[in-house]
């Protein structure tokens, strides 16, 4: 499968560090994010689905992290 993110898209150690922090205080929105892809981009909803454990919203952005652990940043609102 291919990588759902591009590499520009990767997220970098230290905000990698912050979204771990806050992921134990935030709620799971994994359903949010698969449902508001849903229409606009269904393909990017399915695999977030299935690859991503665990995604949340901060600071106008989602991420979704994946079974090994890593962020990536899903989509933002500018």
């Amino acid at each position: 499968m291919k990588s759902l993110t591009p590499s520009s898209n990767r997220i970098l150690d230290p905000l990698q560090q912050t979204l771990d922090q806050l992921a134990a205080d935030l709620e799971n929105r994994k359903d949010e994010v698969v449902e508001l892809l849903s229409n606009e981009q269904p393909s990017k909803s399915r695999q977030v689905e299935l690859t991503y454990a665990q995604c949340i919203w901060w600071e106008g952005c989602y991420y979704c992290k994946d079974h090994a652990h890593r962020w990536h940043r899903i989509k933002c609102f500018v």
